[in-house]
């Protein structure tokens, strides 16, 4: 009788320990789901510092953790515009198989530099063609000036906005701008109609001081004074003729990207 009242102890006891393991294991299996995901910043042509470096990170991890989508920034000294830079943007996604991905690649080659922006999964929608090009243009005043960490600070914070806002939203009509000149239109508009009708009317016409039922015209003459002739040459007949070019031209593929720009 004694070890049936101390069982109900022990299994109270080993219980307890059970509960504590499964509460710790729940954060990680909630993030299962991202387990594969996570930030690269690859700086092989050696841009940025590590400090700089250590912030950009905590940017990518920002998207990454809000909109489970992985930021790889990659930068290489032999990388040029005249290399297939698409293909070696893609091999270098390859490598890293993640669904949602963003990815911002410089290439330093000396006299040829390049840097383009791409998206994948959710990203390709969400940072599609339109505001990949519009991320490239923000960045390329800093790029073009050295400025490498701001310009990559540019890319991150664009790249966060974006993802957390539909391309729809782009439409001018969501425009504060545009927004602000509705608002006067419709505020000047019925002022201007109320201005207008507050004023006096004429009343007065031609037809105030004249009696068109007793009028009537009661003469009238034609006077002749002269006639003008114009002689016109003859236009000569002309035997030659003209000739157009005409030429086939290819078409380029498109690509979810913003195109890349040269620095």
């Amino acid at each position: 009788m004694v070890i049936y009242r101390k069982q109900p102890g022990y299994i109270l006891k080993y219980s307890r320990y059970v509960f504590i393991i499964l509460m710790a294991l729940i954060p990680f299996l909630s993030l299962n789901k991202t387990a594969c995901a996570e930030t690269i910043i690859q700086d092989d042509a050696e841009i940025i510092s590590s400090d700089e470096e250590k912030k950009l990170q905590g940017l990518c991890d920002k998207i990454l953790k809000e909109y489970d989508t992985s930021v790889y920034i990659w930068t290489d000294s032999d990388i040029s515009g005249s290399s297939n830079f698409t293909y070696l943007m893609e091999m270098f996604v390859a490598t890293h198989p993640d669904k949602n991905i963003i990815i911002l690649m410089v290439g330093m080659c000396p006299g040829d530099r390049i840097y383009e922006v791409q998206g994948y999964g959710i990203a390709e929608e969400m940072v599609n063609n339109k505001r990949c090009g519009k991320i490239l243009d923000d960045m390329h005043s800093d790029m073009a000036n050295g400025n490498y960490y701001s310009a990559m600070q540019i890319f991150c914070q664009k790249s966060y906005t974006y993802m957390g806002r539909h391309p729809r939203l782009d439409s001018i009509i969501f425009s504060p701008v545009f927004q602000f000149i509705i608002c006067l239109i419709a505020g000047i508009v019925p002022v201007a109609i109320i201005a207008y009708n507050s004023g006096g009317r004429t009343t007065v016409n031609s037809h105030t001081y004249l009696d068109i039922n007793n009028s009537r015209v009661i003469g009238s003459f034609d006077r002749y004074t002269h006639t003008t002739v114009k002689r016109t040459a003859k236009p000569r007949d002309n035997d030659s003729s003209g000739g157009g070019s005409s030429g086939g031209g290819g078409g380029g593929g498109s690509h979810s990207s913003g195109g890349g720009r040269s620095f």
